[in-house]
């Protein structure tokens, strides 16, 4: 199950242009990783935010995938970033666990860090579970 759920998220077309990889997955916590390209830097040479919070976004999900049932699928109802220090280089890892897995929501909180665990940023994400 790992691997197809590994696999699946890995052949996204915005994970590749982003290139977000899974470096550990079990259910109820993931650890994705961002890598540094010069493709995601805005106005002021640093990574842009929505990359964060898409690394962010997409840490969770992993997280919650591993505890669904096969009956059930997730979207993204809410997403709260507080960024804290800017990314100019290397590589960006997002920590996520999930925080509390109700009926109808899921959440789940982030930490970002870079290559030294310094602290990049923290997320909070609200899914709401679907029935399929």
């Amino acid at each position: 199950m790992l691997e197809i759920m590994r696999q699946a998220f890995q052949d996204s077309p915005y994970w590749q242009l982003l290139g977000i990889r899974i470096e550990h997955a079990e259910p109820g916590f993931a650890r994705l990783v961002l890598p540094f390209k010069n493709d995601l830097l805005q106005l002021y040479g640093q990574v842009h935010g929505g990359s964060i919070a898409s690394l962010i976004d997409s840490s969770v999900a992993v997280a919650l995938s591993l505890t669904l049932s096969p009956a059930e699928k997730a979207t993204t109802t809410e997403m709260k970033v507080n960024y804290l220090e800017p990314v100019r280089a290397g590589e960006i890892y997002a920590d996520s666990k999930i925080r509390k897995k109700g009926k109808t929501l899921i959440i789940g909180t982030t930490d970002v860090m870079d290559e030294n665990g310094r602290l990049l940023a923290i997320g909070t994400v609200t899914y709401m579970v679907l029935k399929r």
